[in-house]
Order: C-alpha cells, then structure tokens, then sequence
C-alpha cells in the first residue's frame, strides 16, 4: 500500500521535481533579474524600439513563474513592457522588488 504510493509520486522523476522546486524558490527573483537587466539593456534609443517586445515577453514569464493566471501575467508583461521602454528606469531594480515582494507576500495555501 505504501510502496504504490511512493511509486506515483515518483513517475514524475526527479529531476522534474527539483527543477520545478527551483523555479519556484528563485523563479521570480530571476525573472525580475532578468527584467531589470533587459531594461538597462535596452538604454536609450534601443528601448523605444526593442522594449515593448522584450519587456512583454519577460513581464509574461515573470507573471507565470509567480503563479499568476493567465490575464494577470498579461498585466505583468503590459507593465514590463512599458518599464523597459520608459527612459531614466535603469537604476531601479523595480523587477526585482517585484518578483521578491510577490514570493514574499504570497499566501500560505499557495506554498
């Protein structure tokens, strides 16, 4: 009885489960990382042209990784978007403080 228990958590294999154990652990810190540096990426110029695109696409991951339906990960990457597009916002680390303070704030059930 035991041991066909053990046997269907484990189909799932383990590297699978360490991998999704990552990325929630670290998932959105990384994706605000990863935000903060593709908008000192995309400085100046650049960002009018390379910023909607970017910011969207890395604003979506962030709103997955953070566990957010599919319409509030649009908002996150609406909201990406215009960070990295926006001039004067490299020296904010605001996708950072985001992706931390969502995991920080997040309910206990969701853990």
């Amino acid at each position: 009885m035991g041991e066909s228990s053990i046997t269907s958590q484990d189909s799932s294999g383990p590297v699978t489960a360490t991998v999704q154990r990552v990325n929630r652990a670290i998932g959105p810190v990384a994706a605000g990382m990863i935000i903060d540096a593709l908008d000192v990426l995309t400085l100046g110029p650049v960002g009018l042209l390379l910023g909607i695109p970017v910011g969207v696409i890395a604003g979506y991951w962030l709103g997955r990784s953070l566990g957010l339906e599919k319409n509030a990960s649009l908002v996150c990457a609406a909201a990406a978007a215009v960070y990295c597009t926006v001039p004067l916002t490299e020296i904010l680390p605001l996708g950072t403080l985001v992706g931390a303070l969502g995991r920080f704030f997040q309910n206990s059930d969701q853990v």
